[in-house]
């Protein structure tokens, strides 16, 4: 649901810098943060607009994104198109602030015939809207924006949850849109740190942040080379996050806090329904070398869940005497057996992985057995009154035991990082760590069949808050009695 707001500024802007905070509270008070609020002025902005109006603007701007855009979804029209039926609220009601701030108008502070901008705009929250807001009110003809390619982001913070290019520039364009219609954008993909800013001669002034202050100066050296006339540059202030969660949270309004906000929660339905009459609740639970996940899955059997450790099963799957085990003596022979007729591994080893045909062999003959084994694990466990079952294999989506699961939680860190735990962990060289893990599917893959993504790179209290965030939510959806 959306709500159309009109400012009636018969004092125009300066009666709306005098009273703006006050709107602000107000405009809060009225309207929940669930809503989508438009703000829109009589006179426009866009009627007011001139290089002498520019500084005041941004900061009224500025001023409802920093405070209101954090917890609500809000966007300042410069038109006075009205979406629906609106509601209106005159200044001539509200009292002066009581403190307000004089402005110094900046060299930049003016209207330009073509601006530029560019970022990764996953997810657009406040600070990115006043980056956008700021360089539209330079803009009289045409704004650029450079929106980053996937190749520039393996970097970033956990780059699993990051919106697909296309979802990203459909944001910013539709924020542009929402905002002023008579201006031409042109939203592109940028495989590089300079994009159209050092080939388009039209450009005159690039906007940015105080963390890309050095990347504007770097287009600028860029365009001399090329003998192109230098950009303008007008920089932001970043905003700050008042409903920071934590440390492991940037201290700034950002999309890495953002997504890191993700985690624990629900991202897409259950697969399948549950009937609890005919067995449990299966959660499939998965994630590469060092990842957490075994600790992801011993938090969640404190809080409940039955809990089934699919590797284990799969040592069991290799012990005498057992069917298993004999196929795989048929299929490779009485080499891969030590003298007491338990399995030679590291014979198997050199098998298998040096022929990847042979290790699909060897798949084909464990992994429905260890599939049968887990199941009757979880049918054992609801039995016994457990309602969800936890299935934690490293190989959940390799062996498509994720059709048998309701949901599909996975866990995940930084390359960077699960190599170091390998080698830590398990004395292995950074080059050994990395082979392993180029063998395995990657975080990507993974999350894109998760219902619920965990991230293990912070501090323990940090996972334990993911967790029982998901097991509180999955309990409610489910309604789970409560462990005594």
């Amino acid at each position: 649901m959306s709500t159309q707001v009109i400012i009636i500024a018969k004092g125009g802007l300066p009666q709306v810098l005098k009273r703006v905070n006050p709107l602000c509270s107000l405009i809060r008070s009225k309207y929940p943060s669930a809503e989508k609020v438009y703000v829109s002025f009589q006179p426009s902005l866009i009627s007011q607009l001139d290089n002498s109006s520019v500084a005041g603007w941004t900061r009224v701007c500025n001023t409802f994104y920093s405070k209101l855009g954090t917890i609500a979804d809000i966007c300042v029209q410069f038109t006075d198109v009205q979406k629906k039926p609106a509601e209106f609220i005159d200044m001539d009601q509200l009292s002066d602030d009581v403190k307000t701030e004089d402005i110094t108008a900046l060299p930049t502070d003016r209207l330009y015939s073509n601006v530029c901008m560019g970022g990764t705009f996953d997810r657009l929250h406040a600070g990115h809207k006043i980056l956008l807001s700021t360089a539209l009110l330079r803009t009289s003809r045409s704004l650029t924006v450079g929106v980053t390619a996937p190749s520039l982001l393996v970097n970033k913070s956990l780059t699993e949850l990051i919106a697909p290019l296309s979802d990203r520039i459909k944001g910013v364009q539709d924020f542009l849109s929402s905002v002023n219609s008579n201006v031409e954008y042109k939203v592109v993909e940028i495989q590089d740190p300079f994009g159209p800013a050092i080939v388009d001669p039209t450009l005159e002034c690039i906007v940015g942040s105080s963390e890309t202050v050095k990347g504007c100066m770097a287009v600028n050296e860029k365009r001399k080379e090329r003998g192109m006339s230098e950009l303008d540059v007008h920089i932001i202030e970043l905003v700050q996050d008042a409903h920071r969660e934590g440390d492991h949270e940037e201290a700034k309004v950002s999309s890495s806090s953002l997504r890191a906000r993700f985690l624990g929660h629900r991202l897409r339905g259950a697969t399948s329904p549950w009937d609890r009459t005919k067995g449990p609740y299966i959660i499939g639970l998965t994630g590469g070398s060092a990842s957490g996940k075994s600790s992801v899955g011993q938090r969640l059997e404190a809080l409940g869940a039955g809990l089934v450790d699919c590797d284990k099963l799969g040592h069991a799957a290799y012990l005498p005497g057992s069917p298993t085990l004999q196929k795989i003596v048929d299929q490779f022979g009485s080499s891969v057996l030590n003298e007491d007729g338990t399995i030679n591994r590291p014979a198997l080893g050199g098998i298998v992985f040096s022929d990847r045909s042979k290790l699909e062999e060897l798949n084909s003959i464990v992994w429905p057995e260890i599939s049968r084994m887990a199941m009757e694990k979880a049918d054992q466990a609801w039995k016994a009154g457990v309602e969800v079952v936890v299935l934690d294999a490293a190989v959940l989506l390799e062996a498509d035991w994720d059709k048998a699961c309701h949901e599909v939680w996975v866990c995940t860190i930084p390359r960077t990082e699960a190599v170091k735990r390998i080698v830590e962990r398990d004395n292995k060289t950074a080059e050994e760590a990395e082979k392993r893990l180029n063998s395995q599917k990657s975080n990507e893959q993974r999350c894109k069949a998760a219902n619920t993504i965990f991230c293990t790179l912070w501090d323990k209290d940090v996972t334990q808050k993911q967790v029982v965030s998901a097991w509180t939510r999955l309990a409610k959806e489910l309604g789970l009695q409560a462990k005594s």
